[in-house]
């Protein structure tokens, strides 16, 4: 699953590991930093906000930010007891 990004987003970082893509952008028009995160084998996707501050971290660590935010990622085959709470 691939998210819809603004579409004057700009590619900050990029990642790719084994199905799984990371990647933070930058929004001009909204001034904001948000990290995008899908599995192509499992269907799990997820986005995540990000501050100038923690923009990094959270695209190095994007399901343990899940996590602390209470972001549930799993696709369709989760069952709620499967899901991240925080």
């Amino acid at each position: 699953m691939r998210f819809p990004t603004p579409i004057d987003s700009r590619e900050l970082a990029h990642r790719a590991n084994d199905g799984v893509e990371v990647t933070l952008y930058w929004s001009k028009t909204e001034d904001r930093l948000f990290v995008t995160v899908s599995d192509a084998r499992s269907g799990d996707a997820f986005e995540l906000p990000a501050e100038r501050h923690n923009a990094l971290e959270i695209f190095e660590h994007p399901y343990a930010q899940a996590a602390f935010l209470g972001i549930g990622y799993c696709a369709d085959r989760c069952t709620p007891t499967k899901r991240v709470h925080a």
